[in-house]
């Protein structure tokens, strides 16, 4: 039976081991799946040793995706995940450690899903860490027409900008915290950071939202609203959603890297979010 884990701190709340022994039965095979925590410092030898072990695959989640970017070799990293600067999928390819980044495709699968239309959108990132860097590189790439990156340490944010422009002709700013409406209103505002999971919003001002057509996403997910979505449910988002359809398609992708084998996600987001209603 391979084995395979999620790694990250915190990880008690992660529904990955869900999702992908539910992809395993889908497709008939057997796996086995778990949570592993870690502190910063047990990271890189927890990853070994799970490998040492016998272990096939690993996802990696908060805060670890910029560390396992750092531990694992460059001609090794795909470039997802050098886009990024971090990694969130880690295989063992010929006694080696291989490592990519499967969110940046999670989430414009999971925004098409949603039926965001990105033409010409007015898009604004909340945060400026590995998430925050997969999102905006990712959207680059759509026909959107301004990606604008606000953050409370205003010099990540600034410094994410400066790297993103030298790679595309799109508008690209950087704006504080406090004045994140200031170039909107907007299309799309994602929210990067890790926020909900302490249960509270960013620290956002109002009036950000295109009172006829927008979209507040979390990257986090909850059985109930997060303090995000209702934020923006509050400020006139037309529509909201949590980050559960985006964990499920990078795990998706995460899993066709391991096993080379599309699960189908539409079902498992609908089995994941009953599971979560039900306890």
């Amino acid at each position: 039976m391979q084995k395979y884990a999620v790694i990250g701190n915190p990880v008690a709340h992660s529904r990955s081991p869900d999702i992908h022994m539910m992809f395993a039965k889908q497709v008939g095979i057997s796996i086995s799946y778990e949570k592993i925590f870690s502190s910063e410092e047990c990271f890189e030898e927890i990853v070994k040793k799970f490998f040492e072990k016998g272990g096939s695959g690993l996802n990696i989640t908060v805060p670890f995706k910029r560390k396992a970017f750092s531990i694992i070799d460059d001609n090794c990293i795909s470039e997802r995940a050098k886009i990024a600067k971090a990694i969130n999928t880690i295989w063992l390819k010929n006694g080696v450690l291989h490592g990519c980044n499967t969110d940046g495709v999670g989430l414009l699968r999971d925004l098409d899903r949603l039926n965001f239309n990105f033409e010409n959108a007015k898009i604004l990132i909340v945060g400026a860490g590995g998430a925050a860097r997969g999102a905006v590189q990712t959207i680059i790439n759509t026909p959107c027409a301004e990606i604008n990156v606000t953050n409370r340490t205003v010099v990540n944010a600034k410094n994410l900008v400066e790297e993103c422009k030298n790679k595309s002709k799109k508008i690209i700013n950087h704006v504080l915290l406090s004045e994140a409406n200031k170039n909107g209103p907007w299309n799309l505002v994602i929210n990067t950071t890790t926020s909900s999971l302490s249960n509270v919003a960013p620290d956002l001002p109002e009036n950000l939202y295109y009172k006829s057509n927008s979209l507040a996403y979390d990257m986090m997910y909850s059985k109930t609203e997060t303090p995000f979505m209702r934020q923006a449910r509050l400020d006139g988002a037309t529509k909201c959603s949590d980050g559960l359809g985006m964990l499920v398609e990078q795990a998706a992708e995460s899993f066709f890297i391991w096993l080379k084998i599309k699960p189908k996600t539409a079902t498992i987001l609908e089995s994941i979010r009953e599971l979560m209603s039900s306890k």
